[in-house]
């Protein structure tokens, strides 16, 4: 929030030298959260609680320095630099400020990365090893007389750990800096006005139910054990001896949630990377645009030239249509980008094209030589931005590719060994309970053993539900994980997460898959020999 904020400041004041107007541009064209302090100061500034617009700039810095020292010194570069004496004075001071803000916005995000190891391992620890190195132990439980039921596992597992967890996250992430808001998209947008998210998500619990079906069978010829002599249910029966049945329920939630995800996100998504991609092009062709004004063409004629220049990329449709407008409609250039009905700005949902168009229209309406001047320094801000952008990118990358490998391949991957090696020892202490009763040993081995065993055997170590319960807590995991990954990259960015967990829940449940019927396999092999 405040590198946008800021650099809309600057940019404003790059080309007309009033603190007032620049606040107002600022408050117009961002839309993130610090706009609306922002305004309520301008508010504050036309019923006179402060009696200049530089004491309101110095209380507003003063405010946002408790957050932000590096904003608070820009603010009052900022302010300072309408008082400079002359033009080149001014633009140092502007530049200075702008710096200021972007290197304290850098230097947040860097400290906030490496504030984020021990909070990672510890996510890590409580999260996925400590948890399932005691399932694997849990049936080992009743050899010492602990009685166990699958419910207080799935009380554990379920309902306990993960609300840990997410608080835990939750607070870690309440410490991440504000940087840059995402693009959003109107759901009036051509390409996603016709989602129907209710649709979507009753199509999406049809499939996951359908998928489910062979799991609900089972829980109701559990419940109900006279519906086992129908023959569909002693086939469900039947299939739990080779295939535990609960991971039809696991798929059914997993396919449904990231069918919803994918169906309703994914144009989202696919909009938000074109805004980007024009966006990380948009630098050079305001610079192509200001170097043209400069050598004295027209504004059309230099639009014409970067449209045809830059051919082939997302940004030269932009231009390409807005040519089109001027020369079809004879319209103004402020028409032919603005214009409600054919302007060729009104799908591109980009906050900081249109405010950086803006400035462009602004500019040439009162110099074209000054214009082409004030454009070649909004395209080196762009750069600047775009730099800052990319090095916290970078900075969080390592962090992030980790907790999503994590996620999807090795959270689940240890769980259905884990699993398995809790099936492998459930068949000793098995094993073990047999050859108790069948052995002529002394009383208390004939009575005592037997009873923890078989209590426990019985009632806890019921593969189907052992599965079910901990390939819960897994999905769970992913979206505990996935969303601590979304919000380091992007703060509170619902699109982004949602479209990321359609596509890292599918993976993270066919490794738990596989790697439950793989190690049962080679576990079982073994315990054969035992």
């Amino acid at each position: 929030d405040i590198p946008e904020v800021l650099s809309y400041l600057v940019m404003s004041l790059k080309l007309t030298p009033n603190l007032e107007q620049s606040l107002c541009f600022a408050a117009k064209e961002s839309s993130n959260s610090l706009v609306l302090d922002l305004r309520k100061l301008l508010w504050d500034m036309q019923i006179r609680v402060h009696h200049s617009v530089t004491d309101a700039v110095t209380n507003f810095a003063t405010r946002w320095g408790k957050y932000s020292e590096a904003f608070k010194r820009s603010l009052h570069l900022v302010r300072s630099s309408v008082d400079e004496p002359d033009e080149a004075q001014r633009m140092m001071t502007l530049n200075k400020a702008l710096d200021v803000g972007l290197e304290g916005t850098r230097d947040m995000m860097r400290a906030f990365a490496d504030q984020l190891h021990q909070p990672t391992m510890i996510i890590y620890s409580i999260g996925i090893m400590i948890p399932l190195s005691i399932i694997a132990m849990l049936p080992a439980a009743g050899l010492i007389g602990l009685h166990i039921t699958i419910f207080q596992v799935f009380f554990i597992y379920d309902v306990f750990l993960p609300l840990i967890l997410f608080f835990y996250i939750r607070q870690v992430l309440l410490h991440r800096p504000a940087t840059f808001s995402p693009p959003h998209i109107e759901k009036t947008h051509p390409k996603v006005k016709h989602i129907n998210k209710k649709q979507y998500a009753l199509l999406a619990t049809i499939v996951g139910f359908i998928i489910s079906l062979p799991a609900f069978f089972f829980i109701l010829s559990f419940f109900f054990p006279q519906l086992s002599t129908i023959p569909l249910f002693s086939q469900i029966i039947l299939l739990n001896e080779t295939v535990p049945v609960s991971i039809f329920l696991l798929w059914g939630i997993v396919v449904g949630f990231s069918a919803y995800s994918q169906w309703v996100f994914t144009s989202f998504h696919h909009i938000r990377k074109t805004i980007k991609d024009m966006e990380k092009e948009f630098s050079d062709a305001l610079f192509i645009i200001g170097k043209r004004l400069h050598e004295g063409k027209s504004p059309e004629e230099s639009l014409s030239y970067t449209a045809e220049t830059m051919k082939g990329s997302v940004i030269s449709t932009l231009f390409s249509k807005t040519v089109f407008v001027l020369s079809a409609r004879h319209a103004t250039i402020e028409s032919a980008l603005f214009h409600p009905e054919y302007g060729s700005l009104k799908q591109v949902y980009s906050t900081r094209i249109h405010a950086l168009m803006k400035l462009f229209v602004e500019g040439i309406k009162k110099s074209q030589q000054t214009a082409s001047l004030s454009i070649i320094r909004l395209a080196d801000h762009l750069k600047a931005l775009q730099e800052v952008e990319k090095h916290i990118q970078e900075t969080l990358s390592t962090l992030s590719a980790t907790l999503r490998s994590t996620a999807s391949l090795f959270a689940p991957l240890i769980a259905g060994v884990t699993l398995a090696i809790t099936q492998l020892i459930s068949s000793i202490v098995e094993k073990m309970m047999i050859t108790t009763n069948s052995a002529s040993l002394i009383s208390t081995e004939n009575t005592v053993m037997p009873a923890i065993t078989n209590s426990f055997a019985l009632e806890n170590i019921e593969p189907t539900w052992f599965i079910l319960v901990i390939g819960i807590y897994i999905i769970e995991l992913v979206i505990l994980l996935t969303r601590f990954t979304n919000g380091i990259e992007d703060g509170d960015d619902h699109i982004a997460f949602m479209h990321d967990l359609g596509r890292v829940l599918p993976i993270a449940m066919l490794v738990l898959t596989i790697s439950i019927f793989a190690s049962s396999l080679f576990l079982n092999s073994l315990s054969i020999n035992i």
